[in-house]
């Protein structure tokens, strides 16, 4: 797989044992509709290990996150590192890193009872980097609802057509 910054994401959360399943822009690119997108989306199966793993991760990629605070000299938001006791605290981070702009999810967004597994599990592989199946990444698009969402719904095969989706 190509070392691009979005991939070097991937190649590092794997490397750090963090299970995760890429949504998103970057999900919509796989099963063939070709779009730009500004960042990584995924959603992670939280544990110990994962929290642990994904520390460790975020630490490699030099993550940080935006907080409320304004430095009064520049009257920008401040930003800090990732720390365990954010991770811990945190079920969206959206973070700044090294390889581009991260936003990482414990919860499937618009579907509160479903566990993260379920969506995993249905994911497709590719090269050890697993991406939400075409019926899932529909599902997420549906309930997000913005119109970049709707395009992209728009745009997609019917579920099950997908040349990526087995």
């Amino acid at each position: 797989m190509s070392m691009t910054p979005d991939f070097r994401l991937f190649e590092v959360l794997t490397r750090h044992g963090v299970p995760f399943v890429v949504v998103g822009g970057h999900a919509v690119n796989f099963h063939g509709f070709i779009r730009g997108t500004e960042d990584t989306d995924v959603l992670w199966i939280r544990s110990p290990a994962a929290e642990a793993g994904l520390r460790g991760a975020l630490e490699e990629l030099a993550a940080e996150y935006i907080g409320n605070e304004i430095d009064p000299a520049t009257g920008i938001e401040s930003t800090h590192r990732v720390t365990e006791a954010f991770i811990r605290a945190e079920r969206l981070m959206m973070l700044c890193t090294s390889a581009g702009f991260l936003d990482l999810f414990d919860y499937v967004p618009g579907y509160p009872s479903v566990p993260v597994r379920t969506v995993w599990e249905a994911g497709i592989d590719l090269d050890g980097v697993r991406f939400a199946s075409l019926e899932w990444l529909r599902k997420l698009k549906q309930a997000a609802g913005r119109p970049k969402d709707l395009l992209d719904l728009e745009h997609l095969p019917p579920a099950g057509d997908s040349p990526n989706d087995r």
